[in-house]
């Protein structure tokens, strides 16, 4: 990973590619404090895209929070409306993309189209089989059968 102002531009070129899938796109001449590298204007809204490179692959969306704080925090300034949208795309050394799509208050991993991926629904191991209590289903005291009539 390079350190100081230098652009990922072979992230770049990739996420171009990437991106004039979704729609058109629009490059933003690059200084490292712009909050967004490119632009993409798809039929129903607009992203705006910050493109990094990472050492490791990311297993949580708030890892990306803690590594890029500052270009999380400088793409959060993008206002976010109901036609836009904010995405962070990260270039793991192996060549394989990660997006995540940041709102006002959570962060998303999203597919490269842009759908956000669901959260796994991870199941409840029971150490016993749960038997339900009939005890409280009703009262039979007082109750008249049809055999007593």
């Amino acid at each position: 990973m390079t350190r100081g102002c230098k652009a990922p531009l072979k992230a770049l070129i990739e996420a171009e590619q990437i991106a004039c899938e979704r729609g058109a796109v629009h490059l933003t001449p690059g200084r490292r404090t712009n909050p967004f590298d490119l632009i993409i204007f798809e039929e129903h809204r607009i992203v705006f895209v910050r493109v990094k490179r990472s050492v490791s692959h990311f297993t949580n969306p708030f890892e990306i929070l803690y590594q890029y704080r500052r270009d999380a925090g400088r793409l959060h300034r993008v206002p976010l409306t109901a036609v836009s949208a904010r995405e962070l795309w990260v270039m793991t050394p192996r060549g394989k993309w990660q997006f995540f799509l940041i709102r006002h208050d959570s962060i998303f991993e999203v597919q490269g189209d842009g759908t956000v991926i669901p959260p796994v629904a991870l199941p409840i191991i029971l150490s016993e089989p749960v038997v339900p209590d009939t005890s409280l289903d009703g009262d039979t005291v007082g109750d008249v059968s049809s055999d007593d009539v």
